[in-house]
């Protein structure tokens, strides 16, 4: 922290009031108001989370990103301004790992942005703009303001910015404030894109003194305009051409002039982060003070921004889990649970009573964050029990590792084997060493990670000598043993001995611990991947104790024998006797999603679409269906209708609901059953015996040999949902489909969608199309929805 940034701190209450307050809401309005009457478009701030089409990006970073095709393509000239939602949480972009440790970092935040596509309007009228809305509009004082410009890189044959120098003094800055500076002022969206050379307004905190020395090197002396002059582009080799043609993007951090105009030292102070810190303080029974000294008050910042961004991407469709901006989402809610609970005292499970204050703070603005927070406090929740289930599991375990050694560094090794052995996230344990002061060298982890993958590929390739002569006592019939008992399916843990250990393709008298190998058990409840139905997985015990994850089971040797593929989490060996324990919740729904697939086969059929199941793939609460179209010439709008109508026939044959018969017979009497809908294959079927499901009561169901396991009534599948049917190649088509909670939550989007575009003005409806993520729509749902965004009035 420089000179400056103390004097600052030390002397907030001498700085020169600007004379008048403006509350966000009131800096927003006075924004929009000032550029629509310099003819912008005003446009409405785009996701955070971009276009999937765009690979470059995490989140939406710069108020540019959503104009980035206009910029490329267009030849429309237009004047443009809005105030974009963003977050620079990964990336080269990345604010993640400072926040907190200053005043003014922050991984959301919004940039205020006008723009000139195609030479709307010319570099001086940008900069003009610029000096006479903060000059004139804000009414900030002309002499804490100095501005920089593009010095020029010579072996990149990009010139210095003389000309923008040259408008700076005819507008009446003084040359003495006018600083020319080459890395700071040349802007890129990413690590391709546009780019462009650009001039920054920065504004004095402290005022009365010349701090042209202090710009770009101390926090007393902010940027808060930054003009990009956007003629170039960057591409994938990382040279720099010419666009041919001229556009200029200009942005302010929202929060940092909100600092400005407020006369706040810090963002964190403004009416945008007060609230959520007040109630942070409520929870700690702590007091924020705003010190840059202060431990305690740097992890309040941390929470408030950690919670406000997730918050955000939340409403904008994000996802906590472990790929992409979903992994960043969870990483940022880790980290405040962590540090709130451990830094500041707050009580587990608190945190997500932050969520309906941020939502207030921006219900004006984004009144969908306000709509969706109960179902992103939910989330919270959620991801929280999660966070602590883990971290109390496996604390004991890192403190041991942690205290191996006095090293700043913790090894990746070592992070790695906490993975795992113990199941603890390398987020997390990043978080963990941050909480003590130390470091995870997580290059070595992902090393380790990519060994062990290699490993695991190898094998579990589950080429293994096996013959069904050498277990004749081994059964799979386990896997049927379930039954449905006050509202909840119930799964005995059968126990049965270990036959047969295999390692490295060989049979083996033991695996040690994190040995990963096969199993053969005598009597196996695990269902084998046959017939389309992905495997069950879960665990193995010894009195209670997981000694085996089961991560895959086939079934081999022509069916015969269901080999299990996993990780021994203690020493295991032949003989030994074990429980199983499936996961039951994934069990349930494959069940509901492989009858689910029998319903469709039989109402595809019933309406005449197609000439047969071709192949199927059956997961937890969705599968996707393959079916031969035949000689049948049908249009896309009318396919699309009666897949309508099967998806309608389904939930009604569901409402109606009716028990499952299972029967087990022999080929011949199998193929004798009129409504058959499944051809009987002899070369998939072990043995002379065939089991028969019929779902639903009544003479027009559905009804197919199948070794699969199903529900015991089709109500229990609650809801099907065909969210797509795409060509495969000539004749052939595939379906998706989900089931169950996969459905609800499909359903529940799409109705979130259609109500925000009922209460949109029609005019506007095309900008928050663009945000919708149609395979999250039902093919029922499209039609309706692309009704509405067609809408003129």
């Amino acid at each position: 922290m420089g000179i400056g940034s103390k004097i600052l701190e030390n002397n907030i209450q001498k700085s020169i009031s600007l004379g008048f307050y403006h509350s966000h809401s009131e800096l927003r309005k006075s924004f929009y108001e000032f550029f629509k009457s310099k003819n912008h478009e005003i446009l409405r701030s785009s996701s955070v989370i971009p276009d999937e089409n765009d690979g470059t990006l995490l989140f939406t970073n710069a108020g540019m990103n959503q104009f980035k095709p206009l910029i490329l393509s267009s030849t429309e000239s237009r004047r443009v301004a809005n105030i974009q939602k963003c977050i620079r949480a990964g990336g080269k972009h990345n604010d993640l790992d400072d926040v907190g440790k200053d005043l003014h970092h922050q991984t959301f935040f919004e940039m205020m942005g006008n723009w000139s596509f195609n030479d709307a309007f010319s570099k001086e009228e940008a900069c003009r703009y610029a000096w006479e809305y903060l000059v004139e509009i804000l009414g900030i004082n002309a002499d804490r303001l100095y501005v920089s410009y593009f010095g020029g890189i010579e072996k990149l044959g990009l010139p210095e910015d003389r000309e923008c120098r040259e408008i700076w003094k005819r507008i009446g800055v003084s040359s003495n404030r006018i600083l020319p500076f080459v890395a700071e002022n040349f802007w890129e969206m990413g690590a391709a894109g546009p780019c462009g050379p650009c001039t920054e307004i920065h504004y004095d905190r402290i005022g009365g003194r010349d701090a042209s020395r202090l710009v770009n090197i101390d926090d007393s002396v902010v940027e808060i305009w930054n003009i990009v002059f956007m003629s170039s582009v960057r591409d994938s080799c990382g040279q720099i051409r010419h666009l041919g043609k001229n556009h200029i993007d200009t942005g302010m951090g929202f929060e940092r002039l909100l600092s400005v105009v407020q006369n706040k030292t810090s963002n964190f102070d403004t009416d945008v982060f007060t609230p959520i810190l007040e109630k942070t303080s409520e929870l700690a029974k702590k007091q924020y003070t705003g010190s840059l000294d202060s431990r305690q008050d740097a992890t309040f910042r941390l929470v408030a921004d950690h919670i406000r961004a997730a918050t955000v991407a939340i409403s904008d469709g994000a996802v906590p889990d472990g790929t992409g901006c979903g992994f960043i989402v969870r990483k940022m809610m880790r980290r405040a649970f962590l540090q709130g609970i451990s830094k500041l005292g707050i009580e587990r499970y608190a945190m997500s009573e932050l969520v309906p204050v941020v939502a207030s703070t921006m219900k004006e603005v984004y009144p969908e964050i306000h709509d969706t927070s109960t179902h992103i406090r939910k989330i919270f929740n959620d991801e929280e029990a999660q966070f602590w289930k883990t971290v109390d599991k496996a604390k004991k375990m890192f403190d041991s590792v942690a205290a191996e050694s006095k090293s700043p560094i913790i090894s990746g090794r070592k992070a790695f084997n906490l993975f795992e052995t113990h199941g603890l996230p390398l987020a997390v344990t990043v978080e963990l060493a941050r909480n003590i002061g130390r470091e995870v060298d997580e290059t070595e982890f992902e090393r380790c990670r990519l060994e062990a993958q290699k490993v695991s590929q190898k094998a579990s390739q589950f080429k293994l000598p096996i013959s069904a002569d050498d277990f004749p006592s081994h059964s799979d019939k386990e896997k049927y043993s379930y039954v449905f008992r006050n509202g909840k399916y119930e799964f005995p843990q059968v126990k049965t001995r270990i036959l047969q250990v295999y390692k490295d393709q060989q049979k083996a008298e033991s695996l040690e611990a994190n040995d990963r190998g096969f199993l053969v058990l005598e009597e196996c409840q695990f269902y084998g991947e046959q017939g389309g139905q992905t495997s069950d997985t879960g665990h193995l015990l010894i009195d209670g104790r997981e000694v085996f994850e089961v991560e895959n089971a086939k079934k081999i040797a022509g069916g015969a024998v269901t080999v299990l593929f996993g990780r021994a989490l203690l020493p295991i060996r032949r003989d030994l006797r074990v429980e199983q324990k499936l996961d039951e919740t994934r069990r349930e729904g494959v069940m509901r999603a492989h009858s689910a697939t029998h319903l469709l086969n039989w109402a595809l059929q019933k309406l005449g679409v197609g000439s047969g199941q071709k192949g199927s793939s059956v997961d937890c609460d969705r599968f996707r269906f393959d079916y031969s179209t035949g000689d049948e010439d049908l249009s896309k709008e009318q396919r699309t209708e009666l897949l309508i109508k099967c998806e309608m026939k389904m939930r009604e044959f569901i409402q109606n609901g009716g028990f499952t018969e299972i029967i087990e017979t022999s080929l011949e009497e199998a193929k004798k059953i009129e409504n058959l809908q499944s051809d009987v294959k002899e070369d998939r079927i072990g043995g002379a015996s065939v089991r028969v499901v019929a779902l639903g009561s009544g003479a027009d169901v559905p009804v197919e040999c199948c070794s699969g396991t199903h529900i015991h009534d089709v109500r229990v599948i609650d809801d099907v949902a065909i969210m797509s049917d795409k060509s495969m190649g000539q004749r052939l088509r595939r379906i998706i489909v989900l089931t169950g909670k996969e459905a609800a939550a499909c359903r529940n989007y799409t109705k979130s969608i259609y109500e925000d575009l009922r209460s949109t003005d029609p005019k506007e409806r095309s900008k928050t199309g663009k945000n919708i993520d149609w395979k999250r729509v039902p093919i029922a749902d499209q039609a309706r929805i692309s009704i509405l965004l067609k809408q003129k009035k």
